[in-house]
């Protein structure tokens, strides 16, 4: 049997009272499953609510345009998927699947639905919790899409980084490039004129070749420092990109799930009130009838 106090750090039972951690305690039943064994897929009914006591379970999504699963994430134990399923019943977001031999504690969405028919204060409480911890997912989904990589990097930088990212910027410039070549005009002019004193650097300026091989041995790892970190910027932006378009896809999946579950229940409530109104029409028709009838007996 599963204990108070592992019940206890799931968010949603928190708040519960000692008494009912004691009745909540004795719905759940063990269960193992194998290596590479389906908890439950993408799609199925969710009837039942899973906490890992041993082994590791991967959550993924199917992805169609590659028509293969996505991992999301991975479980471990004293986490607990399935939540959800507890409350609305709906078909299952994403496919969980046990990644080595595991042992889990499971609990029927039928007696659940006892347990909180019992106690209304219980499901008050799950309700606000359950409410705060979808707050956090849309302020979790609003911190990924807002958040700036070039700041984020820039905050990591060390002296020696911003230095060579500097160095890097002045020398793929135009006003380097300028400077460069006066430097090289100015050189050439000076040690090929004597005037009032001897060139010390006499043509084929040695001592000018090799200040550029050193210039040119030294720019090349600065330039390719510079480099590395653009692709770490491009890696970084990649999945934060990747991690708020699977958010967002996740999220629209379960508003899809919900207009449909609106939209069935507006036209159940339609149809019960046409039916009603159907009713109300053959009583006054029913009633108009035997008021005539009343009325051709009498005369």
């Amino acid at each position: 049997m599963i204990s108070r106090e592992f019940l206890q750090r799931i968010p949603i039972f928190e708040k519960l009272s000692p008494p009912d951690f004691d009745v909540l305690a004795n719905l759940w039943k063990p269960r193992k499953l194998r290596k590479s064994e389906v908890l439950f897929r993408f799609g199925e009914i969710g009837t039942s609510m899973v906490v890992i006591e041993e082994g590791m379970i991967e959550i993924s999504v199917p992805v169609e345009s590659q028509r293969k699963e996505m991992q999301i994430s991975v479980l471990h134990e004293g986490e607990f998927v399935g939540e959800l399923a507890l409350i609305d019943g709906l078909p299952r977001t994403a496919t969980a699947r046990a990644l080595e031999r595991c042992r889990v504690q499971e609990m029927k969405r039928d007696a659940f639905i006892n347990f909180l028919l019992e106690r209304p204060t219980v499901a008050i409480s799950m309700m606000s919790e359950m409410g705060k911890r979808l707050r956090a997912t849309n302020e979790l989904v609003q911190s990924l899409a807002s958040k700036n990589v070039n700041e984020e990097i820039e905050e990591r930088l060390t002296f020696g980084e911003r230095l060579s990212d500097k160095i890097a910027e002045f020398g793929g410039s135009w006003v380097f490039i300028s400077a460069f070549m006066l430097f090289l005009v100015l050189w050439m002019i000076v040690n090929s004129l004597q005037l009032w004193f001897k060139p010390f650097d006499e043509f084929p300026f040695i001592f000018l070749n090799l200040m550029l091989s050193c210039l040119a041995a030294l720019q090349a790892p600065i330039i390719m420092m510079s480099q590395n970190r653009s692709q770490k910027k491009d890696r970084l932006k990649a999945e934060l990109d990747y991690q708020v378009n699977l958010k967002s896809e996740l999220m629209i999946q379960q508003l899809h799930v919900k207009f449909d579950e609106l939209r069935g229940n507006e036209i159940h409530d339609m149809h019960s009130a046409l039916q009603a109104h159907i009713q109300q029409l053959k009583g006054r028709l029913q009633e108009l009838e035997d008021h005539v009838g009343a009325k051709v007996s009498s005369s």
